[in-house]
């Protein structure tokens, strides 16, 4: 996943650094729609690895919250132990 975000947000700066060139195109008498269509596609690109890191967020908090509570009931089961041991 990781690797994924990581990917998509150099792919979508790169698109981004295009429909600024295009931009200034248009500026000089370029193309308004190519512009148009690099701006659109980097604001997709980067909105999908944004939607990837929360994704790989939310599921690194869910393993975090089952690793505490399974590192909890370890640590109540091992007082347990040594009271009745």
């Amino acid at each position: 996943m990781t690797r994924a975000t990581i990917a998509l947000t150099i792919a979508g700066l790169a698109i981004l650094l295009v429909a600024y060139a295009k931009g200034v195109g248009v500026i000089h008498g370029g193309s308004v729609i190519a512009h148009m269509y690099w701006a659109t596609a980097a604001m997709l690109m980067v909105a999908l690895a944004n939607f990837i890191a929360i994704a790989h967020l939310a599921r690194s908090e869910r393993m975090i919250q089952e690793l505490r509570a399974f590192a909890k009931s370890m640590a109540s089961l091992m007082v347990r132990t040594r009271i009745s041991g």
